[in-house]
């Protein structure tokens, strides 16, 4: 019994120096792990386990945005640029998925969060959520804080309606990199076949020019004129060419106004009375186009874009709404399509860096590209320097209208009462345009009017 204690502890011994020998030897870390064989002595087992990888210091910058935006938009060609002349800092552009905004919340509450900007955010529909639910931050303290270029002039450059828009109880919170507004975007080629040369400019223009495409179009089926089927594309847009402002005090759009029910009186007419429209006003309205069988459509502007890369820029033009009265109206539905800090981000100044030297005023590079996808820029310096000064941009004068055009026009309220009362004018708009239908424009406008005042009762945001 003595001599096997004092095996025992020769060899606990040995082993002690055997594992301090290997210790010395290797970084990783080691483990010391025992085990009896058969009562009589303890074998040592050293095993190494991986080491974390150093901190290298590297700062990175995680921004989600919209697939769409991305497939249109050099986002990652200007992250390497910007990671280039930036050591330490590695910008990378993902692109966001469904549920993504919950999981960022829910970062953000628990301290996780793994990104430090998104978008694309569209202010009248997503702005007040995304800053009520505190997913978002106000960027002005980190515009002010950079030292890119085009910092300085970004908020001043910036169409100052469209910075409204970006803005939220008086803090900037997204910047766009470009700006859509609805517009009226017309086959040349077919409106020069019935003695039109210029785009409508009242509805009575828009009504009598399509009557006569009717006529001219009747054997090949060609539809005078559409609607993208959005309530902002549609009524939206046509309460923006009737009233100067298409908006009640508690962030409505006026469904009682006079104005209002003109508006419904006259898309009924060209859907149901005159049958100039595509079913409902908008279905199947851009397989048709694509076919050379829609004249004309209102919809964003970037939908001429596509018509023009479709049938060439002599055939296809965009141009501002017809108003109900020359000159009247308050411009069109318009937003910006923009990237915005997130709340808690780990590195918000070089995010903000980021958004700057891409997207801010100084990079004409960035802003031409846009400008070919058929989105128009949101700081006037664009339109001065390449839309005006550079003679290979004169396809895209009719940028220059919409800037006139947004100028003028009405920012939408700063809540999420439009893609609701979207939700109600869709259940509501396809009874009210089926032939034969006795809805009347009242009933239409009352009908939504009520769902949607429902619905808002319901809501805590």
């Amino acid at each position: 019994m003595p001599r096997e204690v004092s095996r025992r502890a020769f060899l606990r011994l040995a082993a002690a120096a055997t594992a301090g020998t290997l210790l010395a030897a290797c970084q990783p870390k080691v483990v010391e792990v025992t085990k009896e064989v058969e009562k009589v002595v303890k074998e040592t087992v050293i095993v190494q386990e991986q080491g974390k990888p150093a901190d290298t210091g590297e700062k990175v910058v995680r921004i989600l945005l919209s697939a769409w935006a991305v497939g249109e938009i050099p986002f990652d060609t200007a992250a390497r640029e910007f990671n280039e002349a930036h050591p330490g800092v590695n910008v990378q552009i993902q692109t966001s998925f469904e549920g993504w905004d919950t999981k960022v919340i829910a970062q953000i509450n628990d301290g996780t969060l793994e990104w430090c900007a998104a978008g694309i955010l569209t202010p009248f529909l997503d702005m007040q959520r995304w800053v009520a639910t505190q997913m978002i931050q106000p960027m002005d303290d980190y515009i002010a804080a950079s030292s890119e270029a085009g910092a300085a002039d970004l908020l001043s450059d910036m169409i100052p309606t469209v910075k409204d828009d970006a803005s939220y109880e008086g803090k900037f919170y997204s910047v766009p990199y470009s700006f859509e507004n609805i517009t009226f975007n017309w086959r040349v080629d077919y409106f020069n076949a019935v003695g039109a040369t210029e785009a409508p400019e009242t509805w009575d223009d828009w009504l009598r020019i399509a009557v006569e495409l009717k006529k001219w179009g009747a054997d090949q089926q060609i539809y005078p004129t559409a609607f993208d089927g959005q309530l902002w594309t549609d009524i939206g847009a046509l309460a923006c060419a009737a009233m100067d402002n298409p908006y009640t005090a508690d962030g409505l759009i006026d469904w009682e106004a006079p104005e209002l029910i003109e508006c419904l009186a006259f898309y009924k007419r060209l859907i149901v009375e005159e049958e100039l429209t595509p079913p409902h006003g908008s279905d199947g309205w851009l397989d048709a186009y694509y076919s050379g069988k829609v004249a004309s459509v209102q919809a964003q502007s970037s939908r001429g874009v596509w018509g023009q890369n479709a049938f060439g820029t002599d055939k296809v033009a965009t141009s501002p709404i017809a108003t109900k009265v020359e000159g009247g109206g308050a411009g069109s539905v318009y937003w910006g399509n923009g990237v915005a800090l997130l709340n808690g981000a780990k590195y918000p100044q070089e995010a903000m860096d980021y958004i700057v030297y891409t997207m801010g005023p100084q990079n004409t590079n960035f802003q031409k590209t846009v400008i070919k996808t058929g989105k128009t820029p949101v700081y006037n310096s664009a339109y001065e320097q390449i839309i005006k000064g550079d003679p290979q941009f004169g396809i895209y004068q009719w940028m220059v209208d919409m800037l006139d055009d947004v100028n003028r026009s009405v920012v939408p309220p700063r809540n999420n009462y439009y893609t609701i009362q979207n939700t109600m004018f869709q259940k509501h708009r396809v009874p009210f345009t089926e032939p034969g239908s006795v809805m009347t424009p009242e009933e239409c406008a009352q009908l939504i009017l009520k769902d949607s005042q429902d619905e808002i009762a319901k809501q805590k945001l």
